[in-house]
Formats: structure tokens, sequence, C-alpha cells
């Protein structure tokens, strides 16, 4: 492929869903490698988090393209203006609830008068969408992206990606062993989460850019795959560059996670499943979020041209 001169390139500001880590490698890669720029492309990597919320971002215009939850795509959704998805980059949820053995918890059942630390960012939703459908007596404590509260035995169980803070746990100490963990999933909120995200009137206005991103980005994550020493190379880099913690050992259990989830259905990468799309209409209408649900091919528009 031609490479195309810094001048011709198109500027795109990319807010991530968190903090640099592997969960982000594939647009690492798609960077590192030349991906963006042999499209037209200069993409710039904003961090995200509870002090850039992605959506917030996305719909205030500090970024042009933004990564977060398909419930919370719909759960702000916008008429005016709304988030369009670009691609489905997660295709199975990674939300588990996590507590310790010696808590006494053994069925989901045994939550009923339990305290529960929960996200207070977007992360949490859909665990208090689960907590609230098993109609128990449960206290959800509001925390943020630390698992002090389990380990200080503050709450019984806490909400955590596996790919991430239970490898946290893990990495203090504990064994699988001295630990009970419920999959979201396996309750039926397999809501899907990572996605890439613009706004229908970006959308509209850069059609190409939007579907070069997205392409570069696939054909990244399908690189950060074929060659994973490489690419924790490089989301180290982003991380001591980014002055956070760098452990080896934490990213390559991200990665390796994170590959499971996007090639869940490996001939359909980035798709968007109508299914997983009706889930988490049904989920936000039954909670009472939205009052009905939102059209599929408004808000997945470019798999339909």
């Amino acid at each position: 492929m031609e490479e195309v001169q810094p001048r011709e390139l198109f500027k795109l500001r990319y807010r991530l869903k968190w903090l640099h880590q592997a969960q982000f490698a594939g647009a690492y890669m798609a960077k590192e490698k030349g991906f963006y720029q042999a499209r037209g492309l200069d993409v710039e990597f904003l961090p995200g988090g509870g002090d850039h919320p992605p959506y917030q971002s996305l719909m205030e215009g500090s970024a042009d393209i933004a990564s977060f939850n398909l419930v919370t795509a719909l759960k702000y959704h916008n008429p005016k203006n709304p988030a369009v998805l670009m691609a489905q980059i997660s295709q199975k949820n990674s939300t588990v609830l996590v507590g310790k053995k010696s808590s006494g918890i053994k069925t989901i059942q045994d939550l009923d008068g339990k305290k529960i630390g929960v996200w207070r960012e977007e992360g949490g939703d859909h665990t208090l969408f689960f907590l609230e459908s098993l109609g128990l007596n449960i206290r959800a404590i509001p925390m943020d992206w630390s698992v002090n509260l389990l380990l200080e035995n503050a709450v019984d169980m806490i909400n955590a990606m596996y790919y991430n803070e239970y490898h946290r746990l893990l990495m203090t100490g504990l064994d699988e062993e001295d630990l009970v963990v419920f999959d979201l999933a396996d309750y039926g909120f397999d809501l899907v989460d990572d996605g890439i995200y613009t706004t229908r009137d970006f959308f509209e206005k850069h059609p190409r850019q939007c579907r070069d991103f997205t392409a570069a980005t696939l054909e990244g994550w399908n690189y950060a795959f074929q060659n994973p020493e490489e690419t924790l190379a490089v989301v180290l880099r982003y991380l001591r560059e980014n002055h956070q913690p760098a452990n080896l050992e934490h990213q390559a259990w991200m990665l390796e996670h994170i590959k499971s989830r996007i090639l869940e259905n490996p001939a359909r990468v980035g798709y968007l499943d109508p299914k997983d799309f009706d889930l988490a209409n049904r989920i936000l209408i039954e909670r009472g979020i939205i009052d009905k649900p939102v059209d599929y091919q408004t808000f997945y528009p470019h798999e339909h041209k």
C-alpha cells in the first residue's frame, strides 16, 4: 500500500474508553505499523476514564471517535445527533462479580443481604441492571476502579472485568481457589461492551475516513494477535510514556483475554449481531432507561452500504 505524505493526512482524535492498556492494542498497532497512515489518517489517542468520559467527549466535540459500551450508546441515545457504531470490537461481555469464598457466598441467591461494590462510571451500569433483576435485598456500594474494598473486606463482592481486576486480585496473592466468581453473561446479561463510535454528523461528513479508521483498527487487531510479543512491547511503551504502572504479565493476560472476546466469531470481527443489539434494547426498556428500542440500521448504518 502506497504511503501517504504527512501533509495529506486527515487528523482524527480517538478517545479511548479507559487509560492506556492492552485493551486498545489493536489501535496502537494500527498506528505503529502505519495502517492508519496508509489510509491517509493521522490518529491521536486521547485517554478516557472518569476524568474524560468517552461518550461525553464525543458529544462535546473534544473527540471525533470514541470507545464505549453498547448500553451507554443506547442509554444516552440522542435523536438530534446520535452516536453511530463503526465497529463492535468486543463480541462478549467480560464483567464478573468476584468475592472471597470466605464470605460464605456460594450461589447467586446468597447475595441477598450482601454489599456489592459497583463502579460509579459507565462500566457499573449493567452490573446494577443485573443486581436489580435478581429481586434480592442487595446493597450496591459505589466505588472507583480499585479492588481495595474487597481486599479490605469492606464489601462482600465487587464487579470486575475478567481481563483486568480479576487478574489484579490474583496478583495480590489470592488464588483462584480462594475466589467465588459469577459471570454476568451466564445469567442472560451478555451485553457486548467495547465498540467504536462517532456522531451522526461526523459520520455523514467523513464517511471514507470512518470506514478507513475501522478497517485499519481491525487490521491492527489482527496484527496484534499474530505478533503478541511485539504488541506487548508497544503497549508497555504507551503505559510508561503516560506514567502508568507497566506490568508485562498483567498486560499479557489482558491481551490474551481480549483476543478471545474479539475473535468470539472470527468470521464477523467488528460486527454487531442483531441479537446482541436486541438484548441491550430489551434490558434498557425493562429497566425503564429508554421507552422504545433504537433502530438497528440507523444505529449501525455502514453495515448496510
